[in-house]
């Protein structure tokens, strides 16, 4: 009886844990959309959003290069790259506009 109880002492803990777990990146993701819906005022501002957009642009083209067939795949990196330059470049002149 008393391993039972250990048993359901330690299955509840543990359930408490990952639901707080759980719970943190909801609360991050929340906090995200909560920034995102307040609209970028300074160059500063846009420059920093230009860029984080630059690389998670170049990230899931990368993965999307990833499943193609190496023959086409070294051309689609080089096609990411390129974008990937041009979103910096116009990143970079955000800064020079002001």
């Amino acid at each position: 009886m008393s391993n039972n109880f250990s048993s359901l002492l330690a299955s509840l803990v543990l359930g408490v844990a990952a639901s707080a777990a759980l719970a943190q990146p909801v609360a991050i993701e929340e906090q995200l959309l909560a920034r995102g819906a307040v609209a970028d005022t300074t160059p500063q501002q846009r420059y920093r959003t230009a860029i984080n957009e630059a690389g998670g642009g170049y990230k899931v083209y990368l993965e999307e290069c990833g499943a193609m067939a190496a023959a086409e795949r070294t051309a689609c990196r080089r096609d990411a790259k390129a974008l990937h330059d041009r979103d910096m470049a116009a990143a970079r002149a955000i800064l020079r506009t002001r």
